[in-house]
């Protein structure tokens, strides 16, 4: 079976935001305080990356607080 090119980039660019969703996990557990507003909103603007965008190549990466 073989992968197009746009199914390829928009692995890559899942890839890299569940990264970058990895990195901030550590502050929604029970033991830390309680996420703020802005990281709550910089982690859906991750989520939702790939309704906008098909690949690395033209992606906006939020800024994370």
């Amino acid at each position: 079976m073989s992968v197009s090119v746009e199914e390829y980039n928009i692995e890559v660019l899942r890839m890299e935001r569940n990264t970058r969703l990895y990195w901030t996990d550590h502050l929604g557990l029970s033991d830390t305080p309680e996420m703020s507003d802005a990281m709550i909103t910089y982690r859906q603007a991750l989520r939702d990356i790939t309704e906008t965008y098909t690949s690395l190549d033209d992606v906006v990466w939020p800024i994370k607080p």
